[in-house]
């Protein structure tokens, strides 16, 4: 599992204070979509996901 984001925390939400909501991505979707591919049925496997925010950070 790739995680290319800003995690929403505390810390990275003070640090990251200008950001709209959808800049970062929470924990607990991180959650969901690890839950997901671990439960993947066979016929469509996964090896390799990214995990982006909506909002790129350009």
């Amino acid at each position: 599992m790739m995680i290319d984001a800003v995690i929403d925390l505390p810390w990275t939400r003070a640090r990251f204070a200008d950001k709209p909501d959808d800049f970062f991505i929470r924990p607990s979707d991180i959650a969901e979509e690890v839950w997901h591919v671990t439960h993947q049925p066979r016929s469509a496997w996964s090896f390799l996901t990214e995990l982006r925010p909506f909002r790129e950070p350009w």
